[in-house]
C-alpha cells in the first residue's frame, strides 16, 4: 500500500514538472503567432522620403555686391555671429556678422600704398614744375639771344660783306635755337603731364579701392531686406550654415525669408528610386511637428542631375513637392515625411509582407489547409512598406501564417 502511494506521488510530480515546462517554454505542438485571412483591397505603391518644409517663393539674403567685387579678391568670409534660425525679423534688423579681418588687412595695405603714391605724386608735380621752369627760362634766353643777333644783323649793313654774312648766320642759328627750345618745352611739358597723370591715376585707383574696401567692411553686418522668418542657407555639401561657416562670392546666399503662402517640401530621392517617380505624382505629406495633420501635394520638379549628400551613401536627386493647401501652422524648416504615390491597384489580393518568405529566389507563404500547414509558392506584384499584391498561388479567404512554423508542424507535401 505504501509502495503504491509512493508511485502515485511520483507520477503526480512528473506531471507537474511537465506542466511547468509547458507553461514556461511553450508547447511544441501549439503554434504561436497570428493568422491572416487573404482578402481583396486597394494597395498604393509608395516611394517614401524625408524632406523639409519651405516656402515656394523666398527672399534671399545675400552677400552685398561690395563684398563680391572681384577686384577686392575676397574669396571667403567666416560667419562670426548669427541670430537663431526661425526668428521673426523686421526690415533692417540684424541677421549675422562676418569676419572683417579678411577685408581690413588688404585695406590697410592699400592705405599704406596710397600714402607712398601720394608722396610720389607730390614729388612728380614738384619735379615737373622745376623742369618746365628751366625749359621756359631757356626759351626766354633764346629769345634774348635772337634779339641781340637781330641788332647785330642790322648793324652789319654798314660793314663788309663777309661780316654781314657772319651776322646773318648767327641770326639764323639763334632762330633755330629758339625753335629747338620751344620744341623741347612742349615735349617736356607732355612728358611731365603723362608722368604726373600716371601718378594721379594710381592715387585715384587706390582711393577707389579703399572706398570699395570700406563699403565691404560696412557690408559685413548682414541685415534683413524685409520682414520675415529667417532660415539659414546650406553650403555646397547640404549642411546648414552656422557660426564659423564660410561664405563668399561662390556661395553668396546666407539666409532666406520664405513666403509661406505657398508651401513646398524639398526632398532627396535615392537614385535607385528616381525612375519610379515623375512630375505630377500625388504625395501624402506628414509633418513631424503636426502629427494630427496630413497634407497632400504634387511633385512639380525633379532634378536631372544626381548629387552627393551628407545623409546618403549614394547619389540622390532633389525633388520639389508643392502643397495643395496652406496652413498657418506650417513653418519653414519643419521636417516632413513624403509618401509619393507611384501607383494604385484596386480589388487585388493583398497579404502582409511579414507573411511572405523567400528561398532560392522563390517566394512562398505558410498556408493553413484544415489542420495542416503547407508551404505554398506564390508570385507577387507591387508592394509598399507593409503589404504586397499576390498575383498567383492564393485565393480570397485563404488563411496564412504571419510567422515561420516549426518544421514538425508542416504537412508532408
Amino acid at each position: 500500500m505504501v509502495k503504491n502511494k509512493k508511485i502515485y506521488i511520483g507520477a503526480v510530480a512528473v506531471v507537474a514538472v511537465v506542466i511547468a515546462i509547458s507553461v514556461i517554454f511553450g508547447t511544441v505542438a501549439q503554434p504561436s503567432g497570428k493568422v491572416y485571412e487573404v482578402k481583396r483591397g486597394s494597395l498604393e505603391s509608395l516611394v517614401t522620403c524625408m524632406g523639409e518644409v519651405q516656402g515656394e517663393k523666398a527672399t534671399n539674403i545675400e552677400l552685398a555686391p561690395a563684398i563680391c567685387d572681384r577686384e577686392l579678391r575676397i574669396w571667403g568670409l567666416k560667419i562670426v555671429d548669427m541670430i537663431a534660425e526661425g526668428k521673426s525679423v523686421k526690415k533692417g534688423e540684424y541677421i549675422a556678422r562676418l569676419d572683417e579681418s579678411m577685408i581690413m588687412n588688404p585695406m590697410r595695405e592699400r592705405m599704406n600704398q596710397k600714402e607712398k603714391e601720394d608722396s610720389d605724386l607730390k614729388n612728380a608735380r614738384i619735379d615737373s614744375a622745376v623742369v618746365l621752369t628751366q625749359k621756359r627760362e631757356a626759351i626766354t634766353n633764346a629769345k634774348l639771344d635772337l634779339e641781340y643777333k637781330r641788332i647785330d644783323l642790322e648793324q652789319s649793313k654798314y660793314e663788309a660783306g663777309a661780316q654781314q654774312r657772319k651776322a646773318q648766320m648767327s641770326f639764323q642759328k639763334s632762330e633755330i635755337d629758339l625753335d629747338r627750345c620751344k620744341r623741347d618745352y612742349l615735349l617736356e611739358k607732355n612728358r611731365q603731364k603723362i608722368k604726373v597723370s600716371r601718378y594721379e591715376s594710381e592715387v585715384k585707383r587706390q582711393n577707389v579701392m579703399i572706398k570699395k574696401y570700406q563699403e565691404a567692411m560696412v557690408a559685413t553686418r548682414i541685415t534683413a531686406p524685409e520682414n520675415g522668418i529667417v532660415m539659414f542657407a546650406k553650403d555646397w555639401m547640404g549642411k546648414k550654415l552656422s557660426k564659423d561657416s564660410e561664405v563668399g562670392p561662390w556661395n553668396p546666399v546666407i539666409a532666406t525669408l520664405p513666403d509661406m503662402s505657398v508651401a513646398i517640401s524639398e526632398a532627396y530621392i535615392k537614385e535607385i528610386d528616381i525612375s519610379k517617380i515623375e512630375v505630377g505624382d500625388s504625395v501624402r505629406i506628414s509633418i513631424d511637428a503636426l502629427p494630427d495633420k496630413v497634407f497632400s501635394g504634387n511633385i512639380y520638379h525633379i532634378a536631372t542631375i544626381g548629387e552627393n549628400h551628407k545623409n546618403f551613401d549614394m547619389k540622390v536627386f532633389r525633388v520639389m513637392v508643392r502643397f495643395t493647401e496652406t496652413d498657418s501652422e506650417l513653418k519653414p524648416g519643419m521636417t516632413c515625411k513624403n509618401d509619393i504615390i507611384t501607383g494604385k491597384n484596386d480589388n487585388a489580393l493583398i497579404v502582409p509582407l511579414d507573411a511572405v518568405f523567400s528561398e532560392n529566389h522563390q517566394k512562398f507563404v505558410y498556408l493553413k489547409n484544415g489542420k495542416d500547414i503547407v508551404r505554398q509558392p506564390i508570385k507577387t506584384g507591387d508592394e509598399n512598406e507593409e503589404n504586397t499584391i499576390v498575383t498567383e498561388g492564393l485565393n480570397e479567404g485563404d488563411k496564412i501564417l504571419m510567422y515561420k512554423p516549426e518544421t514538425e508542424q508542416l504537412a508532408k507535401l
